[in-house]
């Protein structure tokens, strides 16, 4: 196969996934779900195909700014960036894309080329925002960071397991430049880099991936910047804290 990417990185890729799905399922983590995080995701998923199908389109064509990345990517940055935040557990991000790609064959595409777009879109663009929610979990989308657990004595001499959590200023920041740069990497580099040649039956050069892989990344830091403030603001707003 004539692709960027190796075939046995993709495969390593899907088996570090399927590992951590594992890994989360017998910790529970994948059923610690409340109903509202089921509603958040399909909701914010609903959104995306809003956005997506029907506003990023037109922005290009009513606005007078151009730049070297996809700019209107933007508003699918900081719906992802709010579903993590909203709900911080492993596999929101996952569940998300699904039900968007669900959404998306239902109102626009058909289901023609299915399963390949569902798994497409949760290796290309949740997987990665997964594997960073397991770092940072409830506390993504704030200054707060767990290390651990501590045991604190009580009043009436009882020892008790507590999380250990630090503040780090602006690390709210550090997780939305991430998440910026996740969303805006994924289609020049696993799509031009591996995907296109199914879809499409030829690939593209390594020089091209490489280059807009990289532009698509500086992009990803400014849609990023500017996301942060929206997303901490409207978490701050929907649950009352920060």
């Amino acid at each position: 196969m004539n692709t960027v990417i190796p075939w046995w990185v993709i495969g390593v890729y899907v088996l570090i996934i399927v590992f951590l799905l594992l890994y989360g399922w017998r910790k529970h983590l994948l059923s610690s779900y409340r109903t509202v995080d089921y509603v958040y995701m399909g909701l914010l998923a609903a959104l995306l195909v809003i956005w997506n199908f029907f506003i990023s389109p037109l922005i290009p064509k009513v606005s007078a700014v151009t730049s070297w990345f996809y700019y209107p990517l933007i508003g699918e940055v900081i719906i992802l960036l709010l579903a993590a935040s909203l709900i911080g557990k492993p596999g929101t991000v996952m569940v998300t894309m699904f039900i968007y790609t669900l959404l998306s064959d239902i109102f626009h595409y058909g289901f023609g080329g299915e399963p390949f777009w569902f798994i497409y879109e949760i290796i290309a663009y949740a997987a990665m925002f997964d594997l960073y929610l397991l770092l940072r979990g409830k506390y993504f989308g704030t200054n707060n960071q767990a290390l651990g657990k501590k045991e604190v004595k009580t009043e009436q001499g009882e020892v008790r397991t507590e999380e250990r959590v630090i503040t780090i200023p602006g690390l709210f920041v550090v997780d939305s430049v991430i998440g910026g740069i996740i969303v805006a990497i994924a289609y020049p580099l696993f799509y031009h880099g591996f995907f296109a040649t199914f879809v499409e039956g030829y690939s593209y050069t390594t020089n091209y991936v490489l280059t807009d892989t990289l532009v698509s990344l500086a992009g990803g830091v400014i849609m990023g910047l500017i996301a942060a403030p929206f997303v901490v603001y409207i978490r701050k707003v929907i649950t009352g804290v920060y």
